[in-house]
């Protein structure tokens, strides 16, 4: 099934451990079709989360203030998922990637995804 918006992030160990480089978390996002059942606080989370982006900015090192990460991470569900072993999605797309992606599509509100 395809989603409006799809996060990767990618978490790099300090040593690697089990074979793996790297462990990575997707999450889904939908403009009208979450299953997410969330109060008006988690809401805000994802809000914030998205708001605090600096999409407009196009210079090659952008300085970017904090973004809200780790209120968003302790808001989703992560022992609701799907895991597999892989690779990254971008070149050289190394392989020892421990993904983990979520089962449940959080809602976006179509300013963010514009």
């Amino acid at each position: 099934m395809r989603h409006d918006f799809e996060m990767h992030t990618v978490h790099l160990p300090k040593v690697a451990k089990s074979g793996f480089n790297f462990a990575a978390l997707g999450i889904f996002f939908s403009e009208n079709d979450s299953n997410a059942e969330l109060e008006d606080w988690q809401i805000e989370i994802i809000d914030n989360f998205f708001e605090s982006m600096t999409w407009d900015v196009t210079n090659e090192n952008p300085i970017v203030a904090e973004v809200p990460y780790g209120d968003l991470m302790m808001m989703v569900d992560t022992n609701n998922r799907w895991v597999y072993k892989g690779s990254v999605t971008t070149p050289p797309c190394k392989t020892l990637v421990y993904w983990n992606v979520l089962r449940t599509v959080y809602p976006i509100k179509k300013k963010h995804l514009d």
